[in-house]
């Protein structure tokens, strides 16, 4: 009977820390939905998190950092990219096009990622009309998020911005130093993931915000499990954000 009850109880945790999760259905063109879940706090806040996932996950890998993030009173909305998760459709598929020869692969998953920014954006822009006109807003990007998280940043007022085992080329460093090396900045890398951790040393190099933080760990995990084998990013990650997302 114990086992039970703690079966139950352990049932009804899940439940209560799914409760807040809104699922979303975002319009981003004809016949193209993007999904994503949205975690509204319950006090009035004017401050909010995008989250953007890494390309070998979907939305789902930011369940508890957005459930932590609407308990410290911040707004967060997690995207399925198009052709990920949820949000896939007849032209958009990214496990049809992992199938494909090499040539044909590499030019679907260029039409498919092209349309990452617009989408973004279209996200970027819900959790704003949902927001006061002096509303804060920060973005994390996981891996491949890195890249559109500095698009958008260029684009639009953003307070904060976290790499998350986020590997970007010199070209994105360069872009980062020149338009966005004052925000703060949050960069998470594994020492072995190694073209990773090398590009994120190089640009927490070029941060010059005094609130820039970098996170580093032994080995080669990357992005998402790095959440199961420390068992506390996720709460660094969020007060980290909440410590900034400040006027």
């Amino acid at each position: 009977m114990e086992r039970l009850f703690k079966s139950i109880s352990a049932m009804l945790l899940t439940i209560s820390l799914s409760a807040h999760a809104t699922e979303l259905t975002l319009a981003a063109d004809k016949d193209v939905e993007l999904k994503a879940d949205y975690y509204q706090s319950v006090q009035n806040s004017n401050r909010a998190v995008l989250m953007l996932h890494q390309c070998n996950y979907n939305r789902t890998m930011y369940n508890d950092i957005g459930q932590q993030l609407a308990e410290q009173g911040i707004h967060a909305l997690s995207l399925d990219f198009r052709g990920f998760g949820e949000s896939v459709n007849a032209q958009f598929d990214v496990k049809k096009v992992q199938a494909l020869p090499r040539e044909q692969r590499r030019e679907a998953w260029q039409a498919m990622s092209a349309q990452w920014p617009d989408d973004v954006q279209l996200a970027y822009d819900y959790l704003k009309s949902n927001m006061a006109a002096n509303g804060v807003i920060g973005v994390i990007g996981a891996s491949c998020g890195g890249s559109q998280a500095i698009t958008l940043a260029e684009n639009n007022p953003i307070n904060a911005i976290s790499f998350f085992s986020s590997g970007q080329s010199d070209e994105n460093i360069d872009r980062y130093k020149t338009a966005l090396a004052n925000k703060p900045t949050l960069i998470i890398a594994a020492e072995e993931d190694t073209r990773t951790y090398q590009s994120a040393k190089k640009l927490f190099a070029t941060t010059t915000n005094a609130n820039s933080k970098f996170i580093g760990y032994k080995g080669g995990d990357h992005g998402y499990p790095l959440l199961d084998k420390d068992a506390h990013l996720a709460s660094s990650i969020v007060n980290w954000l909440d410590s900034q997302l400040t006027k």
